[in-house]
C-alpha cells in the first residue's frame, strides 16, 4: 500500500469513474485498475463494485474510505505544518470572534498584526459567531483560534483572558432615560427590557449580576442573541438594552449609557483547543494577541 493507491481510491470513491478518475490523475486506465487491484488485495475486501458504466463502494469499501479520509487529511495537516515551519512569514489563520468584536477591535488587532514587516503575508479567514458554536468548532478544526466568553463547562478549551468589555444600557432617544449620564439596574424594573438568549454566552453573566444586584427586572419582554438585534428593538423603543458596548452608528435612534455604580465589565479570552499544537503562524499571533492586546489596546 502506497499514498498513490488511496489517493487513486479517494477519487475513485467520490467521482465513481476509472475513466474520469485515471484523466484526473494523467494515468492510462489500467494502470489505475491495476492500482485499485493491489490495494484491495492488501488490505483483504473487495472495495468497488460495478454499477452500470460506473462504479461504487462496497459497504466495507464505504467504512474504510472513512479511514482513508482520516490518514489523508492528516498527512495534508503535517505537510502544511512542515512548509509554515520553513515559511514563518507565510500561512494562514482561521479566526473566530463574538459579533461585539467585529466592528472595531478584530479590524484594529489585524492592522496592528499585519502592519508587522514578519507579518504582512499572512493572511486570514475570519468567522463571526456565538461563544458557544466557536468553542464547538474549534474541536472540529474549523478554527484556529477563538475570541469569546469564558465557557465553565468546556474542559478541552484552553482560555487566556485578553480584554474587558463595559456592559452599558442600550436606549431609545424618545425614552426619557436616554438623557441621563449614568442609571442604575433599580431605575428599570418596570421598563421593558432586553436581554441576551441562552444561546448567548452573555445570558448566564448577566443574568448572575442581576441576581446578584438584588434587583428582580418585572418586564423582561424578549431575548437576543446578538447586539445588532438588540440596537435594533432598542432603537424603535421596544425595549432597554444591556449589552456590551460596541460602535453604534450616530444615525441610529439610541444612546449608551453607563451602570452609575461600579461599572461592570465582562472578560474577553482567547480560546484554542488544548493538547493540540497550534500552526507556527498561528503560534506567532496568538502570542501577539495575549502580549499586546489586552485592556489598554482594546479602549485605544
Amino acid at each position: 500500500m502506497n499514498l498513490k493507491q488511496l489517493k487513486y481510491f479517494q477519487t475513485l470513491a467520490k467521482n465513481q469513474h476509472f475513466t474520469y478518475t485515471s484523466e484526473y490523475f494523467a494515468i492510462s486506465q489500467p494502470s489505475l485498475s491495476h492500482a485499485i487491484a493491489e490495494l484491495e488485495k492488501e488490505v483483504g475486501i473487495k472495495l468497488f463494485q460495478k454499477k452500470g458504466r460506473n462504479v461504487e463502494l462496497t459497504k466495507e469499501g464505504e467504512q474504510y474510505l472513512i479511514y482513508v479520509n482520516k490518514a489523508l487529511q492528516s498527512l495534508n495537516e503535517g505537510e502544511q505544518f512542515v512548509k509554515e515551519l520553513t515559511s514563518i512569514s507565510h500561512g494562514h489563520i482561521k479566526l473566530a470572534f463574538v459579533y461585539s468584536l467585529s466592528m472595531n477591535y478584530v479590524p484594529k488587532i489585524i492592522q496592528a498584526f499585519t502592519a508587522l514587516p514578519q507579518y504582512e503575508n499572512i493572511s486570514f479567514s475570519f468567522y463571526e459567531d456565538l461563544s458557544r458554536n466557536i468553542v464547538h468548532e474549534l474541536k472540529t478544526k474549523r478554527y484556529d483560534i477563538g475570541l469569546c466568553s469564558f465557557m465553565h463547562d468546556d474542559p478541552e478549551i484552553e482560555f487566556t483572558r485578553l480584554a474587558k468589555q463595559e456592559i452599558v444600557f442600550i436606549i431609545s432617544n424618545d425614552n426619557p432615560l436616554s438623557k441621563r449620564k449614568k442609571i442604575d439596574l433599580k431605575d428599570i424594573v418596570d421598563e421593558p427590557v432586553i436581554l441576551y438568549s441562552e444561546r448567548s454566552g452573555m445570558r448566564g453573566y448577566l443574568d448572575n449580576m442581576i441576581a446578584d444586584s438584588g434587583v428582580v427586572l418585572n418586564n423582561v419582554v424578549t431575548r437576543v442573541e446578538s447586539e445588532n438585534a438588540m440596537i435594533g428593538l432598542a432603537s424603535i423603543n421596544y425595549g432597554i438594552g444591556m449589552m456590551v458596548r460596541v460602535p453604534v452608528p450616530q444615525e441610529v435612534n439610541v444612546s449608551l449609557i453607563s451602570m452609575n455604580k461600579n461599572r461592570q465589565k465582562r472578560d474577553i479570552y482567547v480560546a484554542t483547543v488544548k493538547n493540540r499544537p497550534l500552526m507556527p503562524v498561528a503560534q506567532k499571533f496568538h502570542r501577539f494577541l495575549t502580549q499586546y492586546c489586552g485592556d489598554s489596546f482594546f479602549n485605544m
